[in-house]
């Protein structure tokens, strides 16, 4: 597909958010989900290792579905699911072995349970094709897709693109039969990029930034389709350009609440002005459309806040 006929990320149905541990891409994830169901697209945003933060981030009880991968409704339009891989092996063992019974004896065995968690890629593998089993689910009797849009809350970088890799990985060392056809319908799922983005996201920090660049270039190496980043809590720039002399002056004439306040300014127009920095690095190195999200001072996030993000996603670049 060439570069020309490539979709925006958020017009791709399935949507990989990666990124360092703290950098907030589960948040990102909630917020790229109420933008998509404020769109009318009905949204399902998918967390693995069976994390349940999107319930809490949303303040929906789900205590009852936490053993069970079921989809619980946070917003109108809005969905959410929880892969727990343990259960992801025993729905993909019983696609196999087709008698319900021996799956049950075999999950229920300390030493198969010993052996899949030893397994290298067993949990990926599941996780994703449950993931894929999502993407690629009907609705009953129609040719018409379940869900309009998915979106994944990956593990942090490391881990993520080690989850991402895996269906090639996979396929490149099975010899053959129904695991290495599986590891190649996901691989063409996961790697198709008229189909599906990865998004990655930083915050304006240095060190976060450099782990968002070394990404995009791994993602990019190993024929992922990365499509975006996401620049994750960028200070406001509340003063002119020419602001600066007058409070510089304020702050060294003055003294009390008015040189304080110089002062305070002063931080803010220098931790504005590094906050920019980042972010022309992060659009010059990854050559990636860049959305900005704000640095929100909340004690508690909640809907209100993630509504304020999502907006940001339809907002001009």
């Amino acid at each position: 597909m060439s570069a020309a006929a490539v979709p925006p990320l958020l017009d791709r149905r399935l949507v990989f958010v990666l990124g360092k541990g703290g950098a907030g891409k589960t948040t990102v994830s909630a917020a790229m989900g109420l933008h998509a169901a404020a769109r009318g697209l009905k949204t399902l945003v998918i967390e693995v290792a069976s994390q349940h933060r999107m319930t809490e981030m949303f303040g929906v009880r789900a205590a009852e579905e936490r053993h069970r991968d079921v989809e619980v409704e946070l917003a109108p339009g809005l969905w959410t699911i929880s892969i727990d891989p343990e259960h992801a092996t025993e729905e993909y063992l019983a696609t196999q072995l087709k008698v319900r019974p021996v799956v049950e004896m075999l999950t229920r065995s300390r030493a198969f349970t010993n052996f899949a968690q030893a397994a290298p890629g067993l949990a990926e593998l599941v996780t994703l094709g449950k993931t894929w089993s999502l993407a690629v689910a009907l609705k009953p009797g129609s040719s018409t897709p379940v869900w309009d849009r998915l979106i994944v809350d990956l593990p942090a970088t490391g881990h993520g693109i080690a989850l991402l890799e895996t269906a090639q990985n996979i396929e490149e060392l099975a010899g053959g039969g129904p695991i290495k056809d599986q590891a190649e319908r996901i691989r063409q799922v996961v790697s198709h990029p008229g189909a599906t983005g990865i998004a990655v996201v930083a915050r304006p920090e240095e060190l976060s930034v450099t782990e968002g660049l070394e990404a995009v270039r791994s993602l990019r190496d190993n024929g992922l389709p990365v499509a975006s980043a996401v620049l994750n809590g960028m200070s406001p720039a509340r003063f002119e350009a020419g602001d600066e002399p007058a409070l510089s002056a304020l702050a060294a004439s003055e003294h009390g609440p008015v040189a304080t306040a110089a002062r305070l300014s002063l931080r803010q127009i220098e931790g504005s002005r590094h906050d920019q920095a980042q972010l022309g690095r992060l659009r010059d190195e990854s050559g990636l459309p860049v959305t900005i999200l704000p640095q929100l001072v909340r004690r508690n996030m909640g809907t209100a806040g993630l509504e304020m993000l999502a907006a940001e996603f339809g907002a001009p670049a």
